[in-house]
């Protein structure tokens, strides 16, 4: 769907777990109003969740049907443990986490203002991830999910997992 693979700030892993199931459920393939139709949505409603899952490599579209890719279904599949290290996997490849993971190299910690910084001195997402506490908020439900870091909430910091 989109050209540059990205997380939505308003799609939770949660989200992405839900549209792989209901998916899986449909046989791995199925027309995308249908899918809108099992989860009582909007298509409108799906399409950041489809798009974050496609950006992942959960899910391919085409022709308004959406269908599990083989990661998709090793995704639907796996145990809960698993699936957090395919997520973590994955959002290497996807912004703002490419930039996270540059962080995470070369740091221990790190605040969402850092991150925030760090996507602002890049042109093309600034106008997307202009939003520090929307920034904040994906950060804490991905980041923590995937368990790759742990938060202090007093100091707002990330703290680094070695893995």
């Amino acid at each position: 769907m989109s050209k540059r693979p990205r997380i939505f700030s308003s799609v939770t892993p949660e989200m992405i777990m839900g549209i792989a199931d209901v998916i899986f459920d449909h046989g791995s393939r199925a027309d995308l109003a249908r899918i809108a139709i099992s989860l009582q949505s909007d298509v409108d409603d799906l399409l950041p969740v489809v798009e974050v899952a496609e950006s992942l490599g959960l899910v391919k579209v085409e022709n308004g049907d959406i269908s599990l890719t083989e990661l998709g279904r090793k995704f639907v599949k796996a145990r809960p443990s698993v699936k957090k290290l395919i997520l973590r996997d994955a959002l290497r490849r996807v912004e703002p986490f490419a930039t996270v993971f540059k962080l995470i190299e070369s740091k221990k910690e790190f605040t969402a203002e850092e991150l925030f910084e760090s996507l602002s001195s890049i042109r093309e997402f600034s106008e997307e991830y202009r939003n520090p506490e929307d920034v904040h908020h994906m950060l804490l439900e991905w980041l923590l999910f995937t368990e790759l870091v742990d938060y202090d909430g007093d100091e707002k910091k990330f703290i680094v997992k070695r893995l």
